[in-house]
Parts: C-alpha cells; sequence; structure tokens
C-alpha cells in the first residue's frame, strides 16, 4: 500500500480522536461521524488513486484537495 497524503490524513484524525477519548470532555464528533469520515476519506484516496497512476501526480492532487477542503472549511467558518 502506498503512502499517500490522505492516508497520513486519516491517520492523523484517528489519533486524535483516540487521544482525545481519555479525556472528560465531550467528543469533538460521534462515531458515527467518525467511521463516515473515514469512509468518505478511504474512498476519495481510492477515486485519486485511480486518476492518477504516476505517484507524484498523485501526491500532488491530493495535497490540493487538502488545502481546498481546509480553506473552504475556515471560509464556511468565518461566514
Amino acid at each position: 500500500m502506498k503512502l499517500t497524503p490522505l492516508n497520513i490524513t486519516l491517520a492523523c484524525v484517528l489519533v486524535w480522536v483516540i487521544s482525545e477519548m481519555n479525556l472528560d470532555t465531550e467528543m469533538t464528533f460521534s462515531w458515527g461521524w467518525l467511521v463516515a469520515l473515514c469512509v468518505i476519506l478511504s474512498l476519495i484516496d481510492l477515486g485519486f488513486r485511480m486518476m492518477f497512476k504516476d505517484l507524484k501526480k498523485l501526491w500532488l492532487a491530493q495535497i490540493g484537495f487538502i488545502l481546498v477542503v481546509g480553506i473552504l472549511m475556515v471560509v464556511i467558518r468565518v461566514m
């Protein structure tokens, strides 16, 4: 299995959620949303792998996707 930015993002999200479980505060989102996020990121990763066979183009496309989603999240949060 090739290491891609979406795989790294998914791993970071899972580590963050697991580290938040031990705190006494309420979880940021429910287990259902976490499973949905994992499935969606996995499907998007598979879609990118089917579109881009070259590993360099795959990395650039996925990094671009993560940046666009991050910027959109900030813009939506500010509005």
